[in-house]
């Protein structure tokens, strides 16, 4: 029993990490899910080290498609991830889950350092590891900005408690490169400095986490043009002072009660009941000032439930408060955005029980059974929401049953559409096209959806109409190209593919395609050509490396075809395309080699 007490800090450890495993561990079976096929599959600057991709990490966001996204130390860590991992989304999932753990590690850390308690301390993070708030970002290995930066977050904050100021300076860093939310993390600082009751020159150490945020936001605009009001400050205002009170309610009961957890949330249309939140949040913030005014609320030290309560609302607003312009200028309330902030009602909850388990007798066995039954409720629910969202099609049907969102009815469209299921495909493009008659995408995903439903005129004018108003649209060039092509309009496909290269350099599908063009038409030098192209703009391009092989192979350059396939076999070790094709590769340089013999 004295060894156990003595490793008792460890053994707590130990068990974090098995509760972040068993609640998110089912997510290490899955693949690449809704933006990692972009993100990932089909991004070429995360798969080789290269100075121009190093600077596309930094000045460019990672979907490349100039969107209000600058993560550039994500790019990187997928970057790590492929040298390591390739294709094998294992590795991927793995990392995900490793953040989050090591984020219920430093949950347990700094609630101790800010001397809450083992009990409290523990429990809290307990609460961090199991609740499937960040769900989402485990299932799709594109939200590891959050789970990182929250880490990281977390890190700086303990390091400056601990003085180590160098360390938590580049954990601040470390943060704001994997998502704008490491931002606040001096505020985070600076409130666990206030809870602590320390002196005035603490606050002073802080003064140089301030110094790079004015160049990280200038990085940040110059790369993807956005900036953090670009609605209007008088429009934000009112529009948080609309929006955030009925959301903030929401969230905390999605928190508590993760019964629908789902990609897509829409905000709730204004109703009666916005007005009991705004008198809500109202008293709330008249009862903490009841307590300033009996000084109670300035009282130094953990122990002071005033001060904690205070602590735990501060740290839960201010941790949110980098979503406040995408909830006040945007109709969504995605269930990841309060992945952080969670926390402050993490804490609220961990320190109900603490004092629960200090009573003693039934108090204690029922504090106990509470906190037990919560975090087992949580894990269960974490669990079940990664069985209905397994898949991609999984994903997007699971959200279309509590959302309207157009951007997610498209996709599930999207999914319906390659499931061979074009009817339904249709019926979705064609209502979220009359929702967004001037959005090139959805208008697109209707052509090709009526093209496979026989109104093949139909699906023609309609990209016809859409390059009249773009012309330069890589992807409506694409698909009309893919048109002509199938009715063997195949000088037309060629001149569309071409134009479509010239205005999107970096479209691998554009090469692909006029490769399958060249290919349809016998045109093997011409098709190889394009695949070389094509393998220097990516050079992990499988469909490319495996087709140029197959063209080398049938042409006799069996060597040549033999590296190809054996490259697809580095990238993706379980490719059976590959290993089939360097198979019957064998098989055909048997009877040259034979022959070779006979002649000589």
């Amino acid at each position: 029993m004295e060894r156990l007490l003595k490793y008792k800090k460890q053994i707590l450890m130990f068990c974090l990490v098995l509760a972040a495993l068993a609640a998110f561990g089912a997510t290490l079976r899955l693949g690449f899910i809704w933006d990692d096929h972009q993100f990932i599959e089909a991004n070429p600057y995360i798969k080789t080290w290269t100075p121009a991709n190093l600077k596309h990490a930094f000045l460019s966001d990672p979907f490349n498609q100039a969107l209000n996204y600058y993560r550039p130390f994500q790019t990187l860590s997928n970057m790590l991830d492929f040298s390591i991992w390739r294709l094998n989304p294992f590795g991927y999932h793995l990392t995900n889950l490793a953040f989050h753990a090591a984020g219920a590690l430093l949950v347990f850390a700094l609630m101790g350092e800010l001397g809450l308690g083992c009990a409290a301390a523990f429990l809290a993070a307990l609460f961090f590891a199991v609740n499937p708030t960040g769900i989402e970002q485990m299932i799709i290995v594109a939200g590891r900005a959050e789970l990182a930066s929250s880490a990281f977050t977390l890190a700086s904050v303990l390091l400056f408690l601990r003085r180590g100021y160098a360390f938590s300076f580049l954990a601040f860093l470390m943060a704001l490169g994997f998502k704008e939310n490491g931002i606040i993390t001096p505020l985070l600082t600076a409130l666990s400095l206030w809870f602590l009751g320390k002196e005035k020159r603490e606050y002073l150490k802080l003064l140089p986490f301030l110094l790079p945020i004015p160049f990280y936001l200038w990085l940040r605009h110059a790369a993807t043009g956005a900036g953090p009001l670009d609605t209007g400050a008088a429009a934000f205002l009112l529009q948080a002072a609309k929006k955030l009170p009925p959301a903030g309610l929401v969230y905390i009961k999605n928190a508590i009660l993760p019964l629908n957890m789902h990609s897509h949330r829409m905000q709730p249309d204004f109703a009666p009941w916005f007005y009991a939140a705004y008198v809500f949040w109202a008293l709330f913030l008249a009862a903490l000032l009841r307590y300033r005014a009996r000084a109670a609320l300035f009282s130094k030290g953990p122990k002071c439930g005033a001060r904690t309560a205070a602590f735990a609302f501060g740290w839960y607003f201010i941790a949110l408060a980098p979503k406040f312009p995408l909830l006040a200028g945007g109709d969504l309330m995605l269930e990841h955005w309060t992945y952080l902030s969670n926390l402050g009602l993490y804490l609220g909850a961990a320190m109900a029980a603490a004092l629960g388990l200090r009573i003693g007798g039934l108090k204690r066995a029922a504090a106990l059974a509470c906190a037990g039954v919560l975090a087992l409720f949580w894990l269960s629910a974490a669990n079940a929401n990664i069985l209905l969202r397994s898949t991609d099609l999984k994903i997007y049907e699971h959200a279309a049953r509590y959302s309207g969102s157009k951007p997610m009815l498209y996709n599930l469209a999207r999914e319906y559409y390659l499931a061979g299921r074009f009817d339904k495909s249709r019926a979705l493009l064609e209502r979220v096209s009359s929702l967004d008659p001037e959005n090139t995408l959805y208008l697109n995903g209707l052509a090709l959806s009526l093209w496979k439903t026989g109104a093949k005129n139909e699906a023609a004018a309609l990209l016809d109409r859409v390059l009249v108003r773009q012309p330069d649209s890589a992807e409506t060039l694409i698909n009309r190209a893919c048109l002509f092509m199938e009715e063997d309009a195949f000088s037309g496909a060629e001149r569309l593919f071409k134009r479509a290269i010239e205005k999107s350099p970096g479209s691998e599908a554009a090469y692909d395609m006029l490769a399958e063009l060249y290919l349809k038409q016998r045109k093997e030098a011409q098709a190889l050509a394009v695949y070389e192209a094509l393998l220097r703009l990516d050079p992990y391009n499988q469909e490319a490396l495996n087709n140029a092989g197959i063209i080398n192979a049938k042409n006799g350059r069996y060597d040549a075809a033999g590296a190809l396939f054996k490259r697809v076999l580095e990238i993706e070790p379980g490719s059976k395309s590959a290993a089939m094709n360097l198979e019957r590769l064998e098989s055909l340089k048997k009877p040259a080699i034979e022959h070779r013999r006979e002649i000589n």
